[in-house]
């Protein structure tokens, strides 16, 4: 217990104990010693019990029999016989019994009456809080005045809800003067006095669960009525006991601790299922006023019914990790915002209202707030699909200036703190499904909150913030929306004013224009190069400049950008011609390798590959638009001109997957990087490698080592661990590689563009360091096999580990 507890309150847990103080086993230190404790009669209390079968004690001075009806399966008798075997008195025992069903055969009743019994039952209490700071009391509500009288001392004349009490029958008054004080609440008083960092949370059903905490003190009182109401949707009924409880005593809900199963229950897999409703009802338990209790094997979805009886269990079960997974997404994050959910204080409940006017009673809508966070829960507890609005509140007892106390309803503004004024726009977050909305503040004062609900589907709206709509653009944000959600409201604000440019962006990528690219750079078609080439750059290239220059207003020149563009495209018909003359497949099967490296050579995916170097040329000569440094410069500008949206959906109308468009928006991204020293290892002949000084790894560190270990080139690369070993995809290494080499190639091209050199001459320098590039980006691939696609041993050879670009 020590080392379990230490080792629990490093970790902030404390421990919580499970203590019945309406009976003990048969065989306990009290019925061997105190047999005066237990509720017990002289003679058995029917003829024809028998007491013949073994004796259950491990005390030689005493006999312990339980009768014989039990051992032969026809009879659960409501006692037990207890032999003092030095005098032969023999005393027969009540067995713990609520009235409900059959006796408890494994227990012995003690006799709350004796005023002795209940100081030394609280004793024992406080014995338990010396050693847990939570106890859970079992069955307390049997210990009530009310039921013990019922059970053990009925009133003359009602019979007995146990079989022979009759014979005990006890007046009100008589039972009064024998009892006097509730049981419980001198415990709650004490513990409070004497131990007050004690937390006491006690079962109590039969509609005491008010009592409990209301009138005897109680700290926390099991809630069965959440979880049988929830899962028969006997909604209207647990939507009353809410609304009732703010009208008389709104404290009472915290009180409450709410869960879906428990040992004596079917567990919450079987009752609620693993889809919307079970996760549904998870929510609300967590984020109601009151005390979430998860019961054992829920989370992990275990379907076995686990109690006390079990000593292993019987069903060879393991944890769902789909569940698992589900309750990390929607579950945990609200555990950690109890501090917003825990308090009545600012607790509403309110009425959803349907299309037709009508209170849709299967709809849970309440909202909390603590410190200027709001939250706002609507939840459909039935199989069917809703809509509506919510705008007042039900009625809770609240106090007024006076000192007294009357019962106060809100609208929902009031309730989110929202300004019903014009220009005033609200966004929120739906923590389900992570989409953020936006919503008038004038709107939702006028009209009230409006939602649509699907069967069993729930929305938690957390994360309320205002903004000011001072220029219009708001408005016409929202009314394109639609009350739709997007993943991030002010990144949708900056896609909304980027509109034109992003539209004109995606317009250099129709058919026409990639078509047009691929027969002037790649297929070549004479006949179409120059009608194409001016088509696709001095009509939309020139377009999304000029619109961009607009946008922003940049006073320059765009013929420079629209030159260098130009150039660059023409750098790829002079790639792919040296290609056709310098390494001719049909002449040398390895020349297949050459042109298939080039990612825009004829010999590859072309038009998949000629879309992503569009992209690379395109975004690349944006940036010489910009300065080099202030507010948005060749930095920032991809980020600030939020170019990745109309890149996504260029991927994604191209027929591209999730994995696919995240990857090469990624490629695009590293093409960003400064990639001067990475593009420089490729112009590295062997005898440059070789005249290295031995353990000079300043340039491999800072080429491309240093470039492999950037977070964007390890995410392209797959970088992942297995059994303690980082490696990386084979593949996407060796494309990354292709694309390195391909830039490099045709940076050469630019060489044409020197006006002290012969063409013949250009053509020549091209031819040579093109071949010493190919060779080193061979070299690089080779390395990378003789790494085994171990992450750490490529950086460490790439550094002179064991190897080098030889």
């Amino acid at each position: 217990y020590n080392n379990l507890n230490e080792r629990a309150r490093a970790r902030g847990i404390r421990l919580a104990s499970d203590m019945v103080p309406n009976h003990t086993g048969i065989y306990s230190k009290w019925v061997i010693e105190h047999p005066e404790y237990f509720i017990q009669s002289p003679y058995p209390p029917f003829p024809n019990y028998s007491f013949n079968g073994e004796d259950l004690s491990d005390d030689p001075s005493v006999q312990l029999r339980i009768e014989d009806g039990y051992w032969e399966k026809r009879d659960a008798a409501v006692v037990f016989q207890r032999t003092d075997v030095q005098n032969g008195d023999a005393r027969y025992i009540y067995h713990g019994n609520d009235g409900t069903n059959m006796p408890w055969n494994d227990t012995a009743q003690l006799n709350m009456i004796r005023k002795d019994v209940r100081e030394a039952v609280i004793q024992k209490i406080f014995e338990v809080a010396r050693k847990f700071s939570i106890i859970r009391f079992d069955a307390a509500m049997t210990l009530a005045k009310k039921h013990f009288s019922r059970l053990w001392y009925p009133e003359p004349g009602k019979g007995g809800d146990i079989p022979s009490r009759a014979d005990y029958a006890m007046t009100r008054e008589e039972f009064d003067r024998t009892f006097p004080d509730e049981f419980w609440r001198e415990v709650v008083d004490r513990i409070n006095a004497e131990m007050p960092d004690t937390l006491l949370l006690a079962e109590a059903f039969w509609l005491m669960e008010g009592y409990f905490v209301r009138t005897l003190g109680m700290h926390r009182v099991y809630n069965s009525a959440f979880m049988h109401m929830m899962m028969k949707e006997e909604n209207s009924k647990y939507r009353d006991l809410i609304s009732n409880t703010l009208e008389f005593e709104p404290e009472i809900l915290k009180r409450y601790v709410n869960f879906m199963s428990n040992p004596d229950e079917e567990t919450a897999i079987r009752q609620f299922g693993t889809d919307d409703k079970y996760f549904g009802v998870c929510a609300l338990m967590v984020t109601l006023p009151g005390l979430p209790m998860f019961a054992h094997g829920q989370i992990e979805g275990y379907t076995e019914k686990y109690g006390m009886e079990y000593q292993r269990a019987y069903y060879n079960e393991s944890p769902d990790q789909w569940l698992v997974d589900r309750h990390k997404r929607e579950i945990f994050p609200l555990m950690k915002k109890r501090y917003l959910f825990s308090q009545v204080a600012n607790f509403w409940l309110f009425d959803f209202i349907d299309g037709y006017g009508s209170v849709n009673e299967n709809v849970y809508a309440y909202t909390n707030s603590e410190h200027g966070e709001h939250a706002l829960i609507l939840f459909n507890n039935k199989y069917e699909n809703t809509s509506g609005r919510i705008f007042n509140s039900s009625p809770k007892l609240m106090s007024n200036y006076g000192g007294g106390k009357e019962n106060r309803t809100v609208t929902i503004a009031s309730a989110l703190n929202i300004n019903p004024a014009p220009g005033h726009f609200y966004i929120f977050r739906d923590h389900i499904s992570n989409l953020e909305f936006t919503r008038t503040g004038s709107d939702i004062a006028q009209n009230g909150f409006y939602a649509e609900l699907g069967a069993f589907k729930l929305m938690v709206c957390l994360d309320w913030r205002l903004v000011y709509d001072q220029s219009g653009d708001w408005e016409k944000l929202v009314w394109k929306l639609e009350n739709s959600g997007v993943p991030d409201m002010m990144r949708a604000f900056r896609e909304f004013k980027l509109e034109t440019i992003h539209y004109s962006f995606e317009q250099m990528f129709d058919e026409e224009s990639i078509e047009g690219f691929i027969k002037t750079c790649v297929v070549e078609e004479r006949k179409a190069i120059e009608e194409d080439r001016i088509s696709f750059v001095d009509e939309k290239y020139s377009g999304l400049l000029n619109i961009i220059c607009g946008h922003f207003g940049i006073e320059t020149s765009i013929e420079p950008v629209l030159k260098k563009f130009e150039e660059e495209i023409v750098g790829v018909r002079k790639l792919n011609r040296l290609l056709d003359d310098e390494y001719p497949p049909e002449k040398n099967l390895s020349h297949s390798d050459v042109h298939k490296a080039v990612r825009v050579s004829r010999d590859t995916n072309y038009h998949d590959n000629s879309i992503i170097f569009m992209l690379l040329l395109i975004i690349s000569n944006i940036k010489e638009l910009f300065p080099e440094e202030g507010g948005i410069n060749r930095k920032n500008y991809f980020d600030e001109m939020l170019l990745d949206t109309p890149v996504r959906k260029i991927l994604l109308k191209l027929g591209k997957g999730s994995y696919e468009v995240f990857r090469e928006i990624t490629l695009l991204n590293i093409s960003r990087l400064n990639l001067d020293g990475v593009i420089g290892l490729f112009d590295k002949d062997k005898k440059a490698v070789d005249d290295d000084p031995p353990g000079d790894t300043d340039k491999a560190e800072s080429g491309l080592a240093a470039f492999l270990k950037n977070e964007l080139v390890t995410d392209y690369l797959g970088v992942n661990e297995h059994e303690t070993v980082v490696y990386y995809s084979k593949e996407n290494f060796e494309e990354l590689i292709d694309w390195l080499f391909t830039l490099s190639a045709l940076r050469l091209m630019e060489c044409g563009n020197d006006s002290l050199k012969s063409p013949e001459e250009c053509f020549q320098e091209r031819t040579q360091l093109f071949r010493s590039y190919w060779k080193n980006a061979k070299a690089i691939i080779s390395l990378s096999e003789r790494s085994e696609y171990k992450f750490d041993l490529l950086i460490k050879n790439l550094l002179g580990g064991s190897g080098d670009l030889n």
